[in-house]
Formats: structure tokens, sequence, C-alpha cells
């Protein structure tokens, strides 16, 4: 009878698992699969989710630098720009002659360094990160404009890019870009749990004051993930550059929303303080799921815009139902924990008469 009684009620079970961020993702993609191999049978087959595996990963590498700055209670806006503008730096120098591993350097460089300027407006400017990384946008969106003159960059591509792009498998098994997405990954990963780096990420998104209080320099911790995110984008951009085998002035273009989306589906909050590895592969799977969903049911390009901008709407919904829930659950454990009874060392003591 008292275990009974001591079992949490449903409301509580259902509070608690609001209250976890990404609560229902898995569920959600398990159910999502099996309806979609009754309308389309050939959404299971092998190369559509070879298809799947390969695209996820441009939107995943973003994700990833997506989270470290939403943990670190930061956001950027100019990832997908800045992905276009590493691949035309990559593509660029090729046609220019300098060799394959410099030129794909260099790309990565280019995100990297808009990354440290995003950085740099937010920590010694004083910009909001919403307000820098958006200028940043607008800045590397009308130079690879500029610099193409409206044209697509071609006739860089080689057989060696073409391996690093996907195109050609390695084995005959897997490409280029998925080994390079689990080891971003697993890197991520570790450092997010094992480094003091990756403490200090959380304690600056949890509370900024109180991590400066600490001794942990904030405008260090906000320039690394800034920096981590434009080299993610830089990453993506050259990958995306052997795969697309042009470069287009549009490159890259609403891959910042697909980027937050994905991040926070997969638990990163507005807020800060919180995010998972774990959580941004979920997020850009689910993305590149329902895009591919869309694709194979005809839906036209218009469409998949609005529905995208639905899912980051419900997305943004569902951060501040997990941020309630997630208070209204820390509450209730402090409201039931036993309070201690005073000790002889705590109690307060009788006037003497």
């Amino acid at each position: 009878m008292s275990s009974f009684l001591n079992t949490p009620s449903l409301g509580y079970r259902v509070e608690g698992l609001l209250a976890k961020p990404g609560s229902g993702l898995v569920a959600l993609l398990v159910l999502f699969i099996i309806a979609m191999t009754f309308v389309a049978p050939s959404f299971l087959s092998f190369g559509n989710w070879e298809n799947i595996a390969n695209q996820a990963v441009f939107v995943l590498l973003l994700a990833l630098g997506m989270t470290i700055v939403l943990i670190a209670r930061g956001i950027d806006l100019s990832v997908g720009s800045v992905m276009g503008l590493s691949a035309g730096v990559a593509a660029f120098l090729i046609n220019q002659g300098l060799i394959f591993p410099l030129a794909l350097l260099a790309g990565i460089g280019c995100g990297l360094i808009c990354g440290l300027l995003n950085a740099l407006m937010i920590t010694k400017l004083g910009l909001p990160d919403f307000v820098a990384t958006l200028a940043m946008l607008g800045v590397a969106r009308g130079v690879l404009f500029l610099w193409t003159e409206g044209t697509p960059f071609t006739r860089y591509m080689t057989p060696e890019y073409r391996l690093v792009g996907g195109q050609v498998k390695l084995g005959g098994i897997i490409t280029i870009p998925i080994i390079v997405a689990v080891v971003l990954c697993i890197l991520v990963s570790l450092m997010l749990r094992k480094s003091l780096i990756g403490r200090h990420l959380y304690a600056v998104g949890g509370s900024p004051d109180a991590a400066r209080l600490s001794g942990i320099s904030v405008s260090a911790v906000k320039t690394f993930a800034y920096v981590v995110s434009g080299g993610c984008a830089g990453l993506a951009g050259v990958i995306l550059a052997g795969r697309a085998t042009n470069v287009a002035p549009t490159l890259g273009t609403g891959y910042e929303i697909l980027a937050i989306t994905a991040a926070i589906i997969g638990g990163a909050a507005l807020t800060g303080g919180q995010g998972r590895m774990v959580g941004a592969i979920l997020g850009a799977l689910t993305i590149t799921l329902i895009a591919n969903a869309m694709n194979i049911a005809g839906v036209t390009s218009e469409w998949q815009q609005v529905v995208t901008g639905i899912i980051l709407l419900l997305a943004i919904l569902l951060d501040r139902i997990t941020a309630y829930f997630k208070k209204r659950q820390t509450s209730a454990e402090i409201e039931q924990s036993p309070q201690q009874e005073p000790t002889p060392a705590t109690a307060p003591r009788r006037a003497i008469s």
C-alpha cells in the first residue's frame, strides 16, 4: 500500500517527460517512419536512406556548432552565408591553381575568421548576438554575390573533390562526409562532457554573472563558441561545394534556419545552459527526414519552406514548454524534499533568563 502511495502520479510523470529537453523526439521519428512506409514504400529503400544520411551531414555539421553557441546563450544567424562564402573560397582557390588540401583549409579558415569576427562584435563592441550575426549574414552573402557577379563558380571539380564531397564512396561502402560527421560528433561529445571548456560553456549559458563571479572569462567562452560555429560552417561549406559541383551565389541560403531548428528540436535551449550532441544528431535527422518525405510526396520548394518555418515555430514552442515544466518540476522537488531538523549546532539558542 505504501509503495502504491509513493508511486508518482501520471500527471507528475508527464510533467517529468515534458521537462526533458528533446523529450519524445525518438518516438515521433519512429511513428513518422512507420507512417511513411505506408504512404511511400520506397521511403525505406537502402538507396533513399543512403541519400538521407549524406544530406543530413550538412545540417548536422551546422547544428553541432549552433548547439555549442546556444549552450553559451548565444545564437548564430550567419552560418548559412558563411557556409556559402567558405565554399566559394575553396572553389576559387582551386581554379587559381592552389593545391587541393590548402584550398580546403583556406575555406575552413574563412569560416573560422567569420566566427571570430562575430565573437569580437559581441564581446568587444557589445552588440547583441542577434544583431552581430545578422550583420555577418548580410556581409558574407553580399561578398559572395559580388565575387561571383551572379554566376556560379564552376570547373573546380577534381577526382579528390568528388571523394571529399561524397560522390565517390570509400571501398564502395561509406562516404567521406559521413566519416567527418561521425568524428566531429565524437569530438564535440567529449568536449561537452569531459573538458573544462565544456563545463564553462554550460556555466556561462546558465548564468553569465555567476560564471563571471566564479572566475570564468565569459568573453573567452563565447569567442570559443562562435569560432567553433564558424569552423563548422566552413567545413560544411567546402564539403557541400564538392557535392553540388558548383558554388552558386545563393549557396547555403536557408541553412541557418535548418541549423537553429535542428538544435532546438534536439534539446538546446534559446535561454542557454543546455544542449547535447545526441540532440543535434536527432534534430538534423528529423529535419532531413521531413525534407526527404516532402520530396517523395512531390511537395514544391515553396511549400517546403512553409513547412520548415512551421517546424521552427513548433520547436521554439516546445523549448518554452520544456523550460516551463522543468521549472515546475524543480520547484516541486524542492517543496517535497524533507526539511532538515535543526541540530544542536544550528538550532537557535534560547535566551538565558
